[in-house]
């Protein structure tokens, strides 16, 4: 059994950012896990991570993102479990083995809230209905939650500092299944709809496009065929609580 920390990154990939590993908009994050080892080649692992995404339609390239000109930022918190697999044998407690490549997958819950600022003050989106959810101009559009799952994967490279301590570089990304990380999805909704049920500020951040001719009512705002995704990497240190190993090769066997 192993227990540690993880310092690194976290970004995010959606409707404003549509870069998997941009560097525009990176935000610390950090993270506690706990292992356990079933053999040198197979582990559970579980953890909790706190991390921030955030993206700016006024750093992007193209012309329809600089005048959708919308923004958000979100803070991230997320259980997960999952299974690790190492190429080489390998566990921390075991003094003949000293590193490894290796890979994860596992399911996790996570919450996101996505805000913007207006005018000095930060509004959390989602109450607002920003793409007319919870109006009565559009029953169909439901508003969505902000605890949903993602399916995490990635790897890494892991390698013993000591008898009890390992380190490890890992890249790990999430597959949501959410399109709302950002409250971008659909398109426009009218906001007259959006100032009668949540007032004028609602109104205001459901459409912030710089050019302000016609109304955008049913225009493109986001993509809904495609669901967010976010990452974490960084730095995992872990330390062994027991000085017990199982043999892969003998798997029943136990030493001490």
């Amino acid at each position: 059994r192993e227990m540690g920390i993880m310092v690194g990154a976290m970004s995010y990939k959606g409707d404003l950012n549509p870069v998997m590993f941009s560097n525009k908009f990176l935000h610390p994050a950090i993270g506690i896990i706990y292992k356990r080892s079933y053999n040198n080649h197979w582990s559970f692992r579980a953890g909790f991570n706190y991390g921030r995404i955030s993206a700016n339609d006024s750093q992007a390239a193209d012309s329809f993102s600089i005048n959708r000109n919308l923004s958000f930022r979100s803070d991230i918190l997320e259980l997960q479990g999952g299974v690790e697999f190492n190429f080489f044998p390998y566990q921390t407690a075991n003094p003949a083995t000293f590193f490894t490549p290796y890979l994860f997958i596992g399911l996790n819950v996570f919450r996101f809230n996505p805000k913007a600022e207006l005018n000095g003050q930060w509004y959390a989106l989602q109450p607002l209905g920003t793409e007319g959810q919870g109006t009565d101009l559009y029953p169909n559009r439901n508003p969505y939650g902000r605890v949903s799952v993602n399916v995490p994967f990635g790897g890494g490279l892991k390698f013993k500092i000591s008898k009890r301590f390992c380190t490890a570089l890992e890249v790990g990304v999430r597959k949501t299944y959410t399109d709302y990380i950002d409250d971008v999805s659909k398109n426009y909704a009218d906001p007259t709809a959006i100032r009668k049920e949540y007032g004028k500020a609602a109104a205001q951040l459901s459409d912030r496009s710089l050019e302000k001719g016609s109304p955008q009512i049913d225009r493109q705002r986001g993509d809904a065929s495609k669901k967010d995704w976010y990452w974490f990497s960084g730095i995992q240190i872990t330390y062994t609580l027991s000085k017990r190993y199982i043999d892969s090769c003998r798997p029943f066997r136990i030493k001490l």
